[in-house]
């Protein structure tokens, strides 16, 4: 399995599959697995003689901890899982008779938990934001400095900003992981993301592919060998693209920066590019994807095909379908199950129970991501890129291919499938299909295909047209996490007042 996601190993990196607090559900009961410890090795322990600030530890094992724990929570049980039911990538399956479903009152139903409210917000300020800002501080500051380390620490924090933001929206910023302020402002959407992107021009302008100085493997979980440098200075160019991509519709100034980054390339390139880490197949440092699954149900998996993903791969007779699911025994094809509604295990296909494997990558960003950006770009003509239909086909296409070579497909399979599709030569049409293939291909990362389908469209408009889940209350859509109702949120007077969760964002039209 570990072929279809090629990245090197994890060496001795130490993850935790349970770091986070998963709700685990079954037609029969429901309740919460609590986290217990995000890193077990001692030489992490210990770290603070002041417990507000790691004085004297190494950066690198600073930078180590935060990336360990960004991708824990992105592929564990608070996010991936709520994500992913509540943006219908994937279906939870109700009260399946079999009794293997995520089980009702399940988030493709909208009920969230708020531990998965809170644990994301705060996982994501303590344990990765704020030791991501103490590296910088001590790389910055360390002699013989290094440039390079506080760049990349930079790049993780610009996207964990980011990501925060499509998460709960106004978000402290400006005033966030800083001691002497006890009751941080909220800064809006638009203002986050500007500073996310101010981050990564930062770390720009501070990498430097010739200096040794740097946050090295194994520290460096996401790239390894002589180019490092250069990997991150092109997955820094296309988090930012990303970040200007999710703003554009509402902010129009971005449309000429847009444009500018096309004409000056130099962003992910190929699958070697790609920015992910890689989890271990040992005890304790599996991705939480398959220790989840692996912990109750052993060799099935919880969700179940959601048919605003199988629909249109069924209809294009799609290659990656027993890929991404595994049909019924004596089933003759592939049926999804309305997220919300009771699945039946004979009739419905589930996640393919190889989907899931122990030492899966989680990824930030992919070359298939890039080539879906620009093939959009080109579709659409932002700023010095002029609307090119047929160039826009073509990255499409390619898009497509790199996706199914990614998830494990032959070159040849690969390529004559994404030469069957269409030309489209109607630009509302490529572009929703532009936008399909897309989400389809981030299907299994539910915080990415979440916010890939609200910045698709205005709402009613976007790709796919979703509609409300099976059993969900009446109104509108899943939008957003609700901000965590903890005594240090509840305390500040610049906390917003209280957003339910299908509440449009600032950059969700």
């Amino acid at each position: 399995n570990s072929a279809r996601y090629p990245l090197p190993t994890a060496g001795d990196l130490i993850y935790d599959s349970n770091s986070n607090s998963m709700k685990m559900k079954f037609n029969y009961i429901a309740g919460l697995l609590l986290a217990t410890t995000l890193l077990s090795c001692n030489k992490y322990l210990d770290v603070n003689k002041n417990p507000n600030a790691a004085e004297d530890v190494d950066p690198r094992l600073l930078f180590s901890y935060a990336s360990t724990s960004l991708i824990n929570n992105r592929a564990g049980g608070d996010l991936y899982i709520p994500m992913a039911l509540g943006g219908q990538s994937i279906s939870g399956g109700g009260d399946a008779p079999q009794g293997t479903s995520w089980g009702s009152e399940a988030e493709d139903q909208y009920v969230f938990s708020p531990y998965s409210y809170s644990n994301i917000w705060s996982v994501f300020y303590t344990s990765v934001a704020a030791n991501l800002k103490r590296a910088i501080l001590l790389a910055e500051s360390a002699s013989p400095l290094n440039r390079n380390g506080a760049a990349q620490a930079k790049v993780l924090l610009a996207e964990t900003f980011y990501e925060l933001t499509t998460v709960y929206g106004d978000i402290p910023f400006s005033e966030a992981l800083n001691d002497s302020i006890k009751t941080p402002k909220f800064d809006s959407q638009q203002e986050v993301i500007n500073g996310a992107i101010a981050l990564i021009d930062e770390a720009l302008a501070e990498f430097d592919p010739d200096d040794p100085e740097s946050f090295e493997a194994p520290y460096d979980m996401f790239y390894r060998g002589e180019r490092r440098i250069q990997h991150w200075i092109r997955a820094a160019r296309s988090l930012k693209l990303r970040m200007l991509m999710t703003m554009v519709d509402k902010d129009q100034s971005k449309i000429e920066a847009i444009g500018q980054m096309i004409a000056a390339g130099g962003m992910i390139s190929s699958p070697e590019d790609n920015f992910g880490a890689p989890f271990e197949n040992a005890a304790g440092k599996t991705n939480p994807k398959f220790a989840i699954k692996n912990e109750y149900l052993g060799d099935m998996d919880f969700f179940y095909a959601s048919p605003y993903v199988i629909d249109p791969m069924n209809a294009n007779n799609d290659p990656r379908r027993p890929v991404f699911f595994d049909k019924p025994s004596g089933a003759s094809g592939y049926v999804g199950i309305q997220p919300g509604a009771d699945a039946d295990d004979d009739i419905h296909a589930k996640l393919a129970n190889s989907l899931h494997f122990p030492d899966q990558p989680e990824y930030l960003f992919t070359y298939q991501e890039q080539l879906f950006y620009e093939a959009e770009i080109y579709a659409r003509g932002m700023g010095s890129v002029t609307v090119d239909l047929a160039r826009a086909n073509t990255l499409y296409k390619q898009a497509v291919m790199e996706s199914c070579k990614f998830y494990g497909l032959s070159e040849s399979v690969a390529e004559n499938f994404a030469n069957l599709l269409p030309d489209l030569t109607a630009q509302a049409e490529l572009l929703k299909a532009i936008y399909l293939q897309h989400w389809i291909d981030k299907m299994d990362r539910g915080l990415d295909a979440f916010t890939q389908w609200r910045r698709s469209g205005p709402q009613g408009s976007e790709v796919p047209n979703l509609v409300r889940p099976a059993n969900a209350p009446e109104g509108d859509l899943f939008r957003r996490y609700e901000y965590p109702a903890d005594a240090e949120t509840a305390a500040n007077p610049n906390a917003p007042p209280f957003t339910p969760f299908n509440v449009k964002m600032w950059f969700d039209l």
